[in-house]
């Protein structure tokens, strides 16, 4: 695992992340920021895959290199929606297994849903925390 952030890191290892290694090239790399998407491909292991769940957003156009990605037998996927089976998977995962595992850090304050606004601005502050929390009631 690779991030710029300490605490990010920190985290990950608590999720059973181990330190990336810049010598290391790793089998798969999931690029979750959307800024660091051609450093993810560049990184990325012969026959690798590289997963891009963070470029949700406008960014400006990367230049790939075709005959190095075919050369190094590259696979690079994206992934943004899901179905209703995967979010009913995912809280058999967190009421299961996934209680090994202390999701309840990653989510800051939790805000009231009228509180919107100020829950996106507290996400977007510096140093905020993974996620921000909204409660419908």
């Amino acid at each position: 695992m690779v991030d710029p952030s300490d605490g990010r890191r920190a985290l990950a290892q608590r999720f059973g992340a181990e330190p990336g290694a810049e010598a290391v090239a790793p089998k798969v790399v999931i690029e979750a920021s959307g800024h660091a998407v051609a450093e993810a491909i560049d990184a990325v292991d012969v026959a690798g895959t590289v997963v891009l769940v963070g470029s949700v957003f406008p960014a400006p156009p990367i230049a790939v290199d075709a005959e190095d990605i075919v050369r190094r037998l590259v696979t690079i996927t994206g992934v943004h929606n899901y179905a209703g089976s995967d979010l009913s998977a995912a809280v058999a995962f967190l009421a299961g297994r996934g209680r090994a595992y202390p999701f309840g850090d990653v989510v800051g304050a939790v805000h009231p849903l009228m509180d919107a606004d100020e829950a996106l601005a507290a996400a977007a502050a510096p140093g905020a925390p993974l996620r921000i929390g909204l409660a419908p009631r």
